[in-house]
């Protein structure tokens, strides 16, 4: 049976009800009958308060008829000025397949369910667990968010099952460094995989380290807050003699702007790292014959506008469906490389060499030796790393 609130005495504090898990003072000491009545007093006019009504806020209304879009539109606009572009993009990008998938995305927010959800990652048949877990928090992010801030009384999919989170097992090797730098023809790409190998850095830091954050004397590189990961404290890349010299260079030739720029002078974008590495995975595996090279777009072939404009959009849809297919054919490969597992190699390498890990995890960039540990394990299914430290010094 339910307990029921009463008043009680608190000695040398005066008389209180507990409400909850909150204890409310109804009037002062001492104890006696007068006391008593004057609590029991204040204490009915205080539930009777309780009893009555709340008037409703001036958003209710609104809140109740806050449609599916209206919602992300608020928190797109939010994300956009307290979070960084990248996080705004990648958010942005996932709500509009969303709603491109929905079949009303102007539904009012209440009528949203988590079957829209589950049914839209289940209708990509691409995507493999990780992926789906993201665009799962990418739609479900904004109502949680609204729900936080007011704007609709609770989450209309919260609690939305997610994918367990699966790791990539590629462990590149410095060996297979050297026979995938082998097939790399030009300077430019060249430069930023080799930075990355020797410098342990993540692809996005390689990709905005401009003049101005080199300290050469000091053979590192010093990227502030605002432009470091978390956007919390300094990230400081230490570089190697080889990654010094890299980075002099460019920043002669570039003393402003990001130091590594692609072959037609533009900075490196995200999306043109995986594509060049899915070219290297499918030259890995040797079946590069299968995926035909498309020429540049030539403009001056054309004279016309329209006929250039239909043109221009006939070679954009070839280009996307060699993409797919050079995808396709990289992912049967034996090997999985990305741009990030030059700093797992770089990890793995300096353990092996005697570095202690809160060495390694400086040079990482991480506050401490937590990630380290959890994810680059690959040192410990290394038997012949293993046996040689058993028997080093053992006289074996």
């Amino acid at each position: 049976m339910a307990h029921q609130p009463k008043p009680f005495f608190r000695t040398g504090r005066g008389w209180y009800v507990q409400l909850g898990k909150q204890q409310i003072k109804l009037c002062p000491g001492p104890e006696n009958t007068e006391t008593e009545k004057a609590a029991w007093a204040a204490f009915h006019t205080l539930m009777a308060e309780r009893a009555k009504p709340r008037p409703a806020s001036p958003n209710s209304a609104n809140s109740a008829t806050l449609t599916v879009v209206e919602v992300f539109e608020k928190f797109l606009d939010w994300c956009q000025k307290h979070r960084s572009e990248r996080t705004y993009e990648w958010s942005k990008g996932h709500i509009q397949a969303f709603c491109d998938h929905l079949p009303d995305a102007a539904m009012p927010a209440t009528d949203l369910r988590p079957f829209h959800v589950v049914e839209w990652v289940d209708s990509k048949p691409t995507w493999g667990a990780n992926q789906k877990r993201g665009a799962i928090v990418a739609v479900t992010r904004p109502f949680n968010w609204a729900a936080k801030l007011g704007y609709i009384t609770a989450s209309p999919v919260r609690g939305v099952e997610k994918p367990t989170p699966t790791k990539r097992h590629s462990r590149m090797t410095p060996e297979d460094f050297t026979k995938l730098i082998g097939f790399v023809k030009d300077e430019p790409f060249r430069d930023l995989l080799t930075f990355a190998y020797e410098a342990g850095c993540r692809p996005q830091e390689a990709r905005l380290i401009e003049a101005r954050h080199l300290k050469l004397d000091q053979h590192r590189v010093e990227i502030p807050p605002s432009e470091a990961k978390g956007k919390r404290r300094w990230r400081v890349i230490y570089l190697s003699e080889r990654a010094a010299a890299i980075v002099r260079r460019l920043a002669e030739l570039r003393p402003t702007g990001p130091l590594f720029l692609n072959v037609d002078g533009n900075p490196w974008q995200a999306q043109a790292i995986v594509c060049r590495f899915q070219r290297l995975l499918v030259k890995l595996a040797g079946v590069e014959q299968q995926v035909p090279r498309l020429p540049r777009f030539n403009y001056r072939t054309y004279t016309d506008p329209a006929e250039r404009a239909a043109a221009k959009k006939a070679h954009q849809e070839k280009l996307v469906e060699l993409r797919k297919e050079r995808a396709k054919l990289a992912r049967q490969g034996d090997v999985r490389f990305a741009m990030y597992d030059l700093r797992h190699c770089f990890a793995s390498r300096k353990l092996k060499e005697g570095h202690d890990p809160i060495t390694v995890a400086a040079l990482l960039g991480h506050k401490d030796g937590t990630m380290l540990c959890r994810h680059y394990e690959g040192i410990s299914t290394d038997g012949d790393h293993l046996r040689a430290a058993v028997t080093d010094g053992s006289g074996a």
